[in-house]
Order: structure tokens, then sequence, then C-alpha cells
């Protein structure tokens, strides 16, 4: 069983100060794209895997709201759609992670608007999720994206070796850090619930980020001593469209362009 919590906004960019995304669209176009993305990978998975998607929504146009419906409805897709109370990243935040950790029944996918998945994604999470934990003999959790920057950034992260595994049609690696976007057991959100909650109540406020928070949890068996194996695809199953944040390896404007909204 798979639960994605899907945060959604149809009006605002988390970061406007670092300029265009690499796919320079306004964010109503944006979102329905990936969210279709999302809605095509979700059907190739169906057969092995019961699956619903909630939508946590931060007061978009009636319209938004009315596209998710209707395009879940055509391809009967378990949808749920909740209207956020309050406003802004940060409360959305805190309620994807709690959706994460009260209503996951088994595996969880909590992710952003702005990821843009490929056909397979979910299916091959979902396969090698089973693998990864009958390996390791232990809970694990993936991110989708093989992130650019992990490679290309003069940063900890980039510089951190690796251990790479084979999987059923691309490698996989282990890394360390990981945003708002991550595929695992609903069991971490409730045993982490502090780390967690704390990304979310203080990003961009005090400022607190992923690394002293939630990229704590992560273990990439090389240099990294968190409880959880973390682990992603190479090449990538999935592409933040944020600003600069372009894939290796993936002809991305064919399967961008071939999205009709």
């Amino acid at each position: 069983m798979l639960d994605i919590v899907l945060r959604t906004c149809d009006h605002t960019d988390v970061h406007p100060e670092r300029g265009p995304r690499f796919i320079d669209v306004d964010k109503p176009v944006l979102i329905k794209k990936c969210f279709i993305s999302l809605i095509n990978s979700i059907i190739l998975a169906k057969d092995i895997c019961d699956i619903k998607l909630w939508i946590l929504d931060d007061h978009s146009e009636t319209s938004t709201l009315d596209f998710f419906s209707e395009r879940c409805r055509q391809q009967e897709i378990n949808l749920e759609i909740i209207a956020l109370k309050n406003q802004g990243f940060n409360n959305s935040a805190e309620r994807q992670f709690e959706y994460c950790k009260n209503i996951g029944r088994r595996w969880v996918y909590s992710v952003e608007d702005d990821y843009f998945h490929l056909p397979l994604a979910i299916k091959n999470m979902l396969i090698m999720g089973d693998r990864f934990k009958q390996l390791t003999g232990n809970t694990i959790a993936l991110r989708p994206d093989d992130d650019p920057f992990i490679y290309t950034a003069n940063t900890e992260s980039s510089k951190k070796p690796c251990r790479v595994f084979l999987g059923n049609d691309r490698h996989w690696r282990t890394c360390s850090n990981t945003h708002n976007t991550i595929f695992t057991e609903t069991d971490v959100f409730k045993e982490y619930w502090e780390l967690f909650a704390s990304l979310a109540k203080y990003f961009k406020k005090i400022p607190i980020n992923e690394d002293k928070t939630i990229n704590m949890l992560w273990n990439d068996g090389v240099t990294s001593d968190g409880p959880i194996p973390l682990f992603s695809p190479i090449p990538t199953l999935a592409m933040h469209v944020s600003q600069g944040n372009y894939p290796h390896f993936i002809n991305y404007k064919p399967l961008w362009d071939s999205i009709d909204i």
C-alpha cells in the first residue's frame, strides 16, 4: 500500500530570489504538467500496489483543483483533496509531514508540486523500496531525483563517496541528503517526528534547513551514520523543476512537451 501526499500551491514560489526555473513557465502550468506526470506514473504502478493520492492545497484557484479532480476521475485514481486553512510554505510543509505520519498505511511518498516524474518512477520506487529493505534488513528511504548538485556543487555532499547498486532498470546510489520529497515508510515520520516538524516550522525563519533536521536521519553506507539508508536513482526518475537543477543524462524537453494540459 502506498499513500502519496502531494502539496500544491498554484500562485507562490518558495525561492523567488533565485530567479527563473530551468523550465520557465507560470506556476499553474508548472504544477499541472508535473501533476499529470505523477498521474501517468501512478497508472503504471496500479497493478502492483494499492495507491491513494492525497492533495494538500494552499489556496489554489478552483479551476486548478477541478483540474486535479477531473484527471484523477478519468483515470480512476483514488483521490482526496484537503484545502488548507492557513497559508504559507511552513504551514503546508508541516501539514504534509503530519499527513504522512497519520494516514500512511505502509509506504508513503511526500512530494512537492514542482517534481516532474518519468513514467516508471512510482513503480520503480515501490520495487526498489522492497528490494533495499530486504537487502539492508532495515527501514529505508528513497529520493526520486538524481540530484545534479551532488556532482557539480562544491559542497560537502558532493565530495562524499557512495555505494552503487544495480536496480531493475538502472543503477542506484547511496546519498545523505534530501528535501521534502521523500519516499519511505510511515514509521519514519512517526519515530522522528520532531525533526520533520522542526524543518517544516522553522525553514527560512531561524533559519533552519534539512542539514540541521532530516538529513541527520540518512545513512549513505560510507560516511554518514544516520539510522536510515537513503538511495537515489542513476539516471533520475524525477526532476525537480527548480533553479539550475536540470537533470543529467535525461532529454527532458520531449517528455515535458508531451504533457498536454
